[in-house]
C-alpha cells in the first residue's frame, strides 16, 4: 500500500533535503466562476487561453528521476511513453468533446528549485497551456509555492499530486485539484478510524509535528483527544528549514522528556519530516511501546528502508494510518486494467503487477525496481480526472466553466479508488479509507495491512 508514486516524497524527507523557493509570479485574473456550458451542442471555439476549437494545450509535469538516482531504488520506466500512450487512449476516442488533447512534456529536479519556478512561468507565459497536470513542485523540499505560482498567481488549473491542504486554500478555489487525499483528510480518517476500533482507550495522546504542519494538525488532535476522553501530552514542533537537523534533534530530546513525565504512549506524527528515521529511532528508543500514527503512508517507505537495513525491531512496526486499495488491488481494478491494456497495446510491452516484481529488485546494491503500473495509473487518474471536469464544463471550456463544474460535481469516478467526489470547498477527490498498520513481515520489504473495511468517507 505505500505509495511509491511518492517515493520521490519519502526520499527527499529521508535525506531531510530543504530547499528555498522563489518563483517568477505574475498576477493573472479569473473569474469567480459561472454556470457551466449549458448545451452540449454549441460549437467549439477557441473559447480560452490553450483552448482552440480542436485542440486543448496541457502540460504534463514530472519529476526527473535521474537526478534523485542517489535517492532512490525504483523507477517509474519511460515517463514520456507512458504519458503519450495515455494520452493517445483519449485522442483515439474522440477526444474530450471533440477536442483532442495537444501536451507539453516537462521534466524537473526537484532538488533545483529554481528550475521548478521557472516550469510555471513557462507553462503559462511561454506554452499558455490551459491546465498543468502530473507531480509538479514536491513538498519537500518545495514549500508549495510553485503551485500557487500556477493555481494563483497564473489562473491556471492544475491536478497534482502531494498536495497539502494547506496549499489547496490558498489558489484559486477549484483551479488546483489532487486525485488523491490530503494529508489533513487522512488524518482525520485515521483518527476517525481508531476511534470506532478503540485504538486509543487509555492512551495519552501527543503531536509531532513541523512548521508547516502544526497549524493543520494541532486542531485535529486535539479534538480527537477531547471527543476520546484522552489524556493530551506537550505537542512537539521540531524547526525544520535544511539538511542540518542539529537543532531539531535536540529540540526532540527536550519533548522525549516531557512526554516521559507526561506519560505519552501514542504520538501522531504530521508530515514526512518529522517521521524521517533519525527522528523515529530517538523516540523508540527512548519510549518503546510508543504507538505511532502518521498522516501519510508514505511514510512507510521509512519502514521499508529499516526492513531493508535489518532493523530488528523495527521501529515504525504497527505504525497506524489510513489508506484505500492495496497497490495489487488498484491494479486489478477494471479502471486501471483499461490504462494498462491500452499501454500494452500502444507498446508492445507487458506491465509487471505489483506481485510479481520481484523481491530481489529492492534494496541497496539491487537492480532498481521498475515500477510501471505507478506511472500508468497516475498518468491515466490525472488525465481521467481532467476529462470528466471539462467534459462536464461543456463545449465553451474557460477557467470559469471548469470551476462551476468542479464546485457542483458531486460523486466522480476515480480509477484507483471506489469512493470519490468533488465539490465547493472539497478539492482533493478520494474518498476510500480503512485503517491500516505496517507489518514488517508482509512481503518483500514489509508494507501496510488492512485492520478494517474500505469505507467512503466522502463529505
Amino acid at each position: 500500500m505505500v505509495r511509491v508514486r511518492s517515493g520521490i516524497a519519502i526520499a527527499l524527507a529521508a535525506a531531510l533535503i530543504f530547499t528555498a523557493c522563489s518563483s517568477d509570479k505574475k498576477a493573472t485574473s479569473t473569474g469567480s466562476g459561472s454556470s457551466a456550458s449549458s448545451s452540449s451542442n454549441a460549437p467549439l471555439t477557441a473559447s480560452f487561453r490553450g483552448v482552440t476549437a480542436t485542440s486543448i494545450k496541457i502540460a504534463i509535469a514530472d519529476i526527473d528521476y535521474d537526478c534523485l538516482a542517489q535517492f532512490l531504488d525504483i523507477t517509474h520506466g519511460d515517463i514520456k511513453k507512458v504519458t503519450q500512450a495515455m494520452v493517445d487512449r483519449i485522442n483515439n476516442n474522440g477526444g474530450i468533446l471533440g477536442r483532442k488533447l495537444e501536451i507539453v512534456f516537462s521534466q524537473q529536479c526537484p532538488l533545483k528549485q529554481d528550475e521548478v519556478a521557472k516550469a510555471c512561468t513557462t507553462f503559462t507565459d511561454d506554452d499558455q497551456v490551459f491546465a498543468v497536470l502530473g507531480l509538479y513542485d514536491t513538498e519537500p523540499p518545495g514549500n508549495g509555492s510553485n503551485k500557487l505560482c500556477l493555481s494563483k498567481d497564473h489562473a491556471t488549473i492544475q491536478i497534482n499530486h502531494i498536495v497539502k491542504q494547506a496549499i489547496i486554500d490558498q489558489a484559486t478555489p477549484g483551479l488546483l485539484l489532487t486525485p488523491d487525499r490530503t494529508p489533513e483528510r487522512t488524518l482525520d480518517a485515521v483518527l476517525s478510524l481508531v476511534k470506532q476500533q478503540n485504538t486509543l482507550a487509555g492512551k495519552t495522546i501527543a503531536l509531532l509535528a513541523d512548521q508547516n504542519t502544526v497549524t493543520g494538525a494541532e486542531p485535529k488532535v486535539k479534538a480527537a483527544a477531547s471527543d476520546l476522553k484522552l489524556k493530551q501530552g506537550s505537542t512537539a514542533v521540531l524547526s525544520i528549514t535544511n539538511e542540518e537537523t542539529t537543532a531539531a534533534q535536540a529540540q526532540l530530546d527536550s519533548f522525549i522528556e516531557k512526554w516521559k513525565t507526561e506519560g505519552v504512549n501514542a504520538l501522531v506524527m504530521a508530515g514526512l519530516s518529522v517521521s524521517a528515521k533519525q527522528f523515529v529511532e530517538k523516540i523508540k528508543a527512548a519510549i518503546p511501546g510508543m504507538l505511532l500514527i502518521t498522516d501519510s503512508t508514505e511514510t512507510g517507505g521509512q519502514a521499508q528502508d529499516e526492513v531493508k537495513a535489518g532493523k530488528n525491531p523495527n521501529p515504525y512496526e504497527g505504525m497506524l494510518s489510513a489508506d484505500g486499495p492495496s497497490s495489487q488491488e488498484t491494479f486489478d481494478s477494471a479502471p486501471v486494467q483499461e490504462c494498462v491494456k491500452a499501454y500494452e497495446q500502444a507498446t508492445g510491452e507487458k506491465v509487471i503487477a505489483p506481485n510479481q516484481l520481484a523481491a530481489g529488485q529492492t534494496g541497496t546494491g539491487a537492480p532498481k525496481r521498475v515500477e510501471v503500473f505507478t506511472a500508468i495509473e497516475d498518468r491515466c487518474s490525472e488525465l481521467d480526472l481532467f476529462k470528466q471536469i471539462a467534459e462536464k464544463a461543456g463545449p465553451n471550456l474557460t477557467n470559469d466553466t471548469w470551476i462551476a463544474a468542479v464546485n457542483g460535481f458531486g460523486k466522480i469516478k476515480l480509477n484507483r479508488s471506489p469512493f470519490g467526489s468533488l465539490h465547493q470547498g472539497k478539492y482533493d477527490a478520494d474518498d476510500a479509507a480503512r485503517l491500516v498498520a505496517f507489518d514488517s513481515a508482509v512481503p518483500a520489504n514489509g508494507d501496510f495491512k488492512p485492520l478494517s473495511e474500505l469505507k467512503d468517507i466522502g463529505t
